[in-house]
């Protein structure tokens, strides 16, 4: 025998004793905020130190150009270049000079920091001037960090904002910034603008003449090519008639297979003798009157026939009126088959002709094919000169207007000037200091709950039960006593193995209540349940059993074995069609065979008609291992021939045997667990139940507290 794979078992975490962790938290809380506070404070003291800055801005707007588009409004392209335009290197030289920024401890490193922060720092050899650096290196690396130029999202408009020292400093560079990058524009648009008339308007009047030759070109080779266009895309008509007929032709096959599906179903029909029950045959006119007379024959008929005998005139002729009508009947259905077959003809021929024509127009299409593409050459050509002709329009156009105006166009205007602003930037020691002061102490808490935690708030796990749920059973067959297998491992089952003798002659919701103490927390505890003797019937026992073990709220489902018969169907009233033999069969599927007891949460599959009597064992070890994933009690009930079957072919792998027993003498062998089902078994659970325990018709219910408590499940369950 081979060993069977080890039964899931709910797993439990870490116990955390948050209890202790916030105690701990709580003793140490003084020190953290102490701790936060001194953070704070030494934030406060140092910015203290340092030198307040203000920052201005100046704000511009971007007007349209001539080049810009159609209407004059810039793209981002143009208003990015603008901005990059403000943060040059040549309008930066030009500020400096008219503001003299060389001699601002701002820009110049070389000055003495205008606070003790940057003095402190000085004096310990950091922030001073580097060998080689000149005023200008200096002065570009501080005016790159005090000056910023920017483009506001989605508008036109660029900001240009200063920061330094000085608040009246900071708005008087971003004035001055603004200030120079207009006027450094202001002319540029008059010099550009006077050669420009003079250079376009030959272009214009060369691809005014060439646009005009390019289109009278197109045109000519389009109707001396027979290539002419319509409908509101201007396609050609060669490719309007191919798309018709390509519809056309769908449409055709479409109601050529219909009607060829309708004459074969109606030619079938006649064969079989059915072709009444035709659809078409039953549009007919006449064929619902002749069925309404021959009904009428048929009942005169069935009416005389308790007084006349068949040798009777009148019974003779109701007969012949009634053959006579059947084959006016048959007459009239085969016209109509034979008229479905006409309209199937019709259609192939009316699919062939539409197919001849759209044949017809491809070659068309495809011989034409060189001289459609030598007319897309000309139409191209005729589009590219049109496109360069508007093109070169509107540059002369502006060009014209702009040189009649005398002026040229403002491209930046400032909207805004910088003001100098009462409030710093930076340091801001009210918002900073309590930051700072926050962060240190949630790292302070984070430190405090991490060695908590790691030190003494996570108990040890338990030993024993760690050994405990890799303890083996074992179960001997007596035919293969010099064979081991591997039994089903189980935690909470092997501790409940342990005590094996039980006492005879139990009440199905006594049963219950040990299995439910074997079981615990246990997934998929399988509990064999057969009769101690041939002629003993358990179904109703182990019916009773698997509803007290429902009613504690545990999921539970109980299986009659294939070749059992009926007997447990009838008990609980279920469907006994698709059961145990199907799902080996591989038939049915678990959802089919499965059922709910009605007003229960009991699960039950029936046997199943079953005629092979032979068990495989690995259908039988797929099924039951299916079910371990979805059930907490897995109980299987057979008779004792097929229950000692099953109990071979799956090598054992039950939790516990349940015997129904109808003396104490039968069931005395079951308080040792040595032997059942006549195989000699070691620490293997058998509980024996009495036959006549109570009327197994009466639903039972999981009222005593220790099947309550044994039941209660301990965590939540996948649907099925």
């Amino acid at each position: 025998m081979q060993p069977n794979r080890p039964n899931p078992v709910r797993s439990s975490p870490d116990h955390i004793d948050l209890s202790a962790v916030g105690r701990a938290v709580v003793r140490k809380l003084p020190a953290l905020l102490l701790i936060a506070g001194l953070v704070g404070a030494a934030t406060a003291a140092v910015l203290s130190t340092m030198a307040p800055k203000y920052q201005s801005q100046a704000q511009l707007e971007v007007r349209g150009n001539g080049s810009s588009d159609v209407g004059g409004r810039p793209d981002k392209e143009a208003v990015g270049t603008h901005v990059r335009g403000l943060m040059s290197t040549e309008l930066a030289l030009k500020m400096a000079a008219r503001l003299n920024l060389t001699r601002e401890p701002d820009f110049n490193s070389a000055l003495e920091p205008p606070d003790l922060y940057g003095r402190l720092w000085r004096m310990i050899g950091v922030g001073g001037t580097k060998a080689g650096e000149t005023d200008e290196d200096r002065l570009m690396q501080a005016y790159f960090k005090s000056v910023r130029a920017y483009q506001v999202r989605d508008t036109r408009s660029v900001i240009v904002d200063c920061t330094t020292s000085g608040a009246k400093f900071s708005a008087d560079c971003a004035n001055a910034l603004a200030e120079l990058y207009r006027d450094s524009l202001s002319g540029r648009a008059a010099s550009e603008n006077s050669d420009v008339r003079t250079k376009l308007k030959p272009q214009v009047e060369r691809l005014t003449r060439e646009t005009a030759e390019a289109e009278a070109m197109a045109t000519e080779f389009r109707g001396a090519a027979n290539l002419f266009q319509g409908g509101t895309q201007a396609t050609q008509l060669k490719d309007q008639q191919l798309g018709e007929l390509t519809a056309e032709l769908t449409r055709s096959a479409t109601q050529r297979s219909d009607a060829e599906a309708r004459a074969t179903a109606a030619r079938e029909m006649s064969i079989r003798g059915i072709a009444a029950a035709n659809p078409d045959v039953q549009k007919s006119a006449l064929i619902p009157r002749m069925e309404e007379q021959r009904v009428i024959l048929e009942r005169q008929i069935s009416e005389l026939s308790a007084t006349l005998l068949d040798g009777h005139p009148r019974m003779k002729q109701l007969h012949a009126e009634l053959n006579g009508l059947q084959a006016q009947i048959r007459a009239e259905v085969q016209k109509v088959v034979e008229s479905l077959g006409n309209d199937a003809r019709i259609a192939t021929d009316r699919e062939t002709g539409v197919r001849r024509r759209l044949d017809d127009m491809k070659r068309t299409v495809v011989s034409s094919a060189p001289d459609t593409a030598k007319l897309a050459q000309f139409d191209n050509q005729a589009k590219a000169k049109r496109a360069e002709l508007e093109r070169v329009q509107r540059q002369y156009e502006a060009a014209a207007s702009s040189a009649g105006a005398g002026v040229g166009t403002v491209e930046v205007e400032i909207v805004s000037r910088a003001y100098p602003s009462n409030e710093k930037v930076f340091p801001k020691i009210g918002t900073m200091a309590p930051l700072a002061a926050f962060a240190a102490l949630i790292l302070a808490l984070a430190a405090t709950l991490t060695r908590e935690l790691t030190r003494g708030a996570r108990p040890a796990a338990d030993p024993a039960a760690s050994l405990a749920a890799v303890q083996p059973h074992q179960v001997m067959p007596q035919q293969a006593m010099a064979q081991h297998k591997t039994p089903r491992q189980d935690a909470p089952a092997q501790v409940a193995r342990a005590a094996t003798v039980t006492s005879p002659l139990l009440t199905p919701e006594a049963a219950a209540v040990q299995l439910a103490g074997m079981a615990q927390d246990t997934l998929g505890f399988r509990v064999l349940a057969a009769s101690a003797a041939a002629p003993i019937e358990p179904s109703h026992q182990a019916l009773a059993m698997a509803r007290a073990l429902a009613g504690g709220a545990r999921r539970v489902v109980l299986i009659g074995w294939a070749g059992s018969g009926d007997a447990l169907a009838l008990a609980a009233g279920v469907d006994a069609t698709v059961g145990t033999a199907q799902l080996l069969a591989g038939d049915a599927s678990l959802e089919d065979a499965v059922q709910r007891l009605s007003g229960s949460t009991l699960d039950l599959i029936a046997a199943g008609h079953d005629t092979n009597q032979t068990i495989d064992a690995d259908s039988a070890a797929m099924v039951l291992d299916a079910l371990d994933e979805i059930y907490d009690f897995i109980i299987v009930c057979a008779p004792k021939p097929l229950a000692a079957t099953l109990f071979s072919a799956v090598q054992g792998r039950f939790d516990a045997g349940v015997l129904v027993s109808q003396t104490p003498s039968s069931a005395s062998q079951t308080r040792t667990g040595a032997e059942f089902l006549g195989y000699d078994v070691a620490d293997f659970p058998v509980l024996a139940v009495a036959v006549q325990a109570r009327a197994f018709d009466e639903p039972a219910v999981a009222s005593s507290p220790e099947l309550l408590a044994a039941t209660r499940p301990q965590a939540a369950r996948a649907p099925l």
